[in-house]
């Protein structure tokens, strides 16, 4: 026969286990949600990588651009300031006028799977262009959204590089999406 002070002491040992089966329960959730945030933080990572990618490739051409006119720029102004006429194109004024070309193939290759998608749909080949350009710049528009939020984040993280080029490739977009904006403000 058992006596009262097994009985007691049976009660406390299996409250005792209870206890230490719910302090691992609550230890292996805690590491699993651990796991969890970890993978998370990666796979949020991995988008913003690809986003960024995506991100510099859209921009690109614009960049070019750019780099071409200030390249075309500061050529003159040199020339300009060291007394040279300009009698015939000089090796950089050509070079920048190529990579003003580059730029604008690279932009007619983006813009071009989107107009065959909707020549499919649209029959009048000017509007297929134009409808085709408005997707290409909704799109640029969202991916500088989604590189401001990124700059964000990254700023807030004292990711200081990462947060320069998501700034930097806004500003480029959002150049590139108001020069589109204007334009078709001025043929209305």
């Amino acid at each position: 026969m058992m006596k009262l002070k097994d009985i007691l002491l049976e009660v406390e040992t299996d409250q005792k286990v209870d206890a230490v089966v719910d302090d691992l329960k609550d230890d292996f959730a805690s590491a699993i949600n651990g796991i969890e945030d970890a993978l998370e933080d990666a796979e949020d990572q991995q988008k913003e990588g690809v986003l960024t990618t995506a991100s510099l490739l859209l921009a690109l051409p614009a960049v070019l651009g750019i780099i071409a006119r200030l390249g075309k720029a500061a050529t003159s102004a040199f020339q300009k300031i060291a007394g040279k006429k300009p009698d015939d194109q000089s090796g950089t004024e050509k070079y920048f006028q190529q990579l003003g070309r580059v730029a604008d193939e690279l932009h007619h290759l983006y813009i071009k799977p989107l107009e065959l998608l909707t020549r499919k749909f649209i029959k009048d080949p000017v509007k297929a262009k134009k409808v085709a350009n408005a997707i290409f710049h909704i799109i640029v528009a969202t991916m500088m959204i989604a590189s401001g939020v990124t700059a964000a984040k990254a700023l807030q993280a004292k990711e200081i590089s990462l947060a320069s080029l998501e700034s930097a490739l806004t500003a480029v977009k959002g150049g590139e999406v108001k020069n589109y904006l204007t334009n078709l403000y001025n043929a209305i």
